[in-house]
């Protein structure tokens, strides 16, 4: 899964290490360090994202949530067409 937010660009993908654990991945450490503990983002081999951080489902699931309740809904655009 690709996330784009204000906190950055990241890739969230199943960990080969554990069912229960997710790696979540950006190009960027500063993208990662907007969401998680510095100390615990590693440098991982990669040809597009450079570092990374294993997390268990449940806290990803709930940093998604923070990032949802971050969302500015007065940046969105009007769209053109009404949905009935």
């Amino acid at each position: 899964m690709l996330i784009t937010s204000t906190n950055g660009f990241i890739s969230v993908v199943n960990s080969n290490a554990d069912i229960d654990h997710l790696v979540v991945r950006a190009k960027y450490k500063s993208d990662l360090s907007r969401l998680f503990d510095e100390r615990r983002i590693q440098p991982i081999e990669h040809e597009v994202f450079r570092f990374g951080i294993s997390i268990c489902k449940q806290e990803f699931a709930d940093t998604l949530i923070k990032m949802i309740k971050c969302i500015d809904y007065t940046n969105f655009e009007t769209p053109m067409i009404t949905i009935d």
